[in-house]
Parts: structure tokens; sequence; C-alpha cells
């Protein structure tokens, strides 16, 4: 943090912002908070250690841009790109059924084996995990002359009697729409590159996870349509904004909306968040 802390400084410095009549923005993203929920945990010691030392770092920040550009000039905006679960040793403490999935073993499970023999496969049926997809070996399946969307579906159903698995949907599903109409089919709906994905998304049990982070061991990880992976603050503050708390669902892409219409500007072409109406009654309360 403070590496990132002294650059955020130099940033607002040499490029001379919020000293002219021209709106500048800064984004500064504090990361050690994902690493250390990764490796500890979101109620570890370490993780309150770290909040910490962000809300200190955090207060510096502030502290600066007030000496060079002045808090009353400045919009505030604090969040997050995902939520963090708790690791699964604290959850089966609470009486919560939690734990790790490998996916590195279910090609070796004797249900597999019979998959590969009804098949007449000999080899490797999976190629790789990378969450959410399972990749499957096409290069296999091609030799053999096998239809691609059968071999997806007869996996996605062996997939689905593993432990921890919630939901295995196969890409030709997703490419046809053959979903029923639920919040987390849409999630993955809203994932899905038919140019890019793999061939069967996987959704796992609420507080069941991977525990390898890009070859790391570790306690917990997101990247779930869960409700706890979804779960962040948003927080805007200055500019004659009034303090409220509110109480409903809103989602991250309602910032850049909300960014733009507090600047009178057109939104992103890409943008599809609505713009959060808090924010302008209670500043219009100050106006």
């Amino acid at each position: 943090m403070p590496i990132t802390l002294a650059f955020a400084k130099n940033l607002i410095t040499n490029e001379k912002l919020g000293t002219d009549d021209v709106p500048d923005y800064l984004g500064v993203s504090f990361s050690s908070t994902d690493y250390v929920n990764h490796i500890f945990g979101p109620s570890s010691l370490e993780s309150e250690d770290n909040i910490l030392r962000l809300d200190s770092c955090l207060a510096d920040l502030f502290a600066f841009v007030d000496e060079h550009v002045g808090l009353e000039n400045t919009l505030i905006v604090l969040s997050a790109d995902h939520g963090s679960p708790e690791v699964p040793g604290y959850l089966n403490e609470l009486g919560i059924q939690s734990g790790f999935v490998d996916p590195q073993s279910w090609d070796k499970d004797p249900a597999f084996k019979a998959l590969k023999d009804k098949f007449g496969i000999d080899t490797e049926l999976i190629e790789s995990y990378s969450h959410p997809y399972l990749y499957l070996n096409h290069e296999v399946i091609q030799q053999h002359g096998l239809n691609i969307r059968d071999v997806e579906q007869a996996v996605a159903k062996e997939l689905l009697k593993f432990e921890g698995v919630a939901q295995a949907v196969s890409s030709s599903e997703l490419r046809e729409g053959n979903l029923p109409d639920t919040q987390i089919n849409k999630a993955i709906l809203d994932n899905f590159n038919p140019n890019r994905s793999g061939d069967i998304y996987l959704v796992f049990e609420p507080h069941w996870f991977i525990n390898d982070f890009d070859g790391l061991e570790v306690s917990s990880t997101h990247g779930s349509p869960w409700r706890y992976d979804t779960y962040v603050p948003i927080a805007f503050g200055g500019m004659n904004i009034s303090a409220q708390h509110v109480h409903r669902r809103v989602h991250t892409i309602d910032i850049v909306p909300t960014l733009a219409t507090f600047l009178r500007i057109k939104p992103p072409s890409g943008s599809a968040g609505i713009p959060l109406v808090e924010i302008f009654d209670g500043k219009k309360k100050q106006d």
C-alpha cells in the first residue's frame, strides 16, 4: 500500500490534477486486501490488521488531496470489484458446511473411467480447468469422431455427482439459451463468451471453492455467483453530498453512470448501470 500511495501522490502533483476547471479522474487500487483475504480469510487477525492499515492509508491520501486540491472540490468513491467468502475451517466451526474442491482429481475418478470407456477414450478427457470453466480434450474427442455436445452433457451429468458441485452447464446449452430463467443462469450467461469460454461452466455450492490461486494454495477464493461474492460496499463522499445510508440492492456498474450524471455528460457507450439517484437527492438538500 505505501508504494501505491506514494505513486498516487506523485500523479496528483506531477499531472497537476484538480488545478483547472476541467474535471480530472484518478483511480487507485489498494489490492493488498484481496491477497490477505485469499491467504488468511476475511475474519482473520491478518485481515483486521490490513483493514486498519488501509484506513490509515486512505486518511493519508485524503489529507494529501485536501492540501493540494481541497476535499470540497473532490468527489470520493470507494468500492470493490468483488466480495470475499469465509474460509471453510471458520465456517465449519459455525456449523456451516464448507470445503475445497479439487478438479485435478476428477478425471481419475471411477465414474469418469466408466464415461471414457463408454466413449472409447483411453486418455485424459479433461484438458484443464480455469475457473469457472472446465475444458475438454477436443483433440481426443475429434479423433474418436464424437459429438462434442453429447460429450459435454455426459461429463456435466457426472460432475453433478461430485461433492461441492451445484451446477454444471455445457457450452452447447449456453449457446442455445436452453436454460431455466433463474438468477444463477443469468449470471452464467453474462459470463459466457462463445469464442473464448470453456466447455462446461461450473457453479460450486455456497462456501465450496477451489483453493488454488494461480498455483498458490489459498484459504479462500471468490468468483461464484452467490451473494457473498457480489456483496461489496459503494460509498460516495464530498461535493456537498449529505450523509445517509442506502439499504437497497445496487451494482458496482452503477458508479460510472452516476459519475457521468454528476458531471452532466453522457455515460460511456458500454455502460449498463443506472445512476444512483440518492447522490443527487442528497446534494440538492445542500445546494
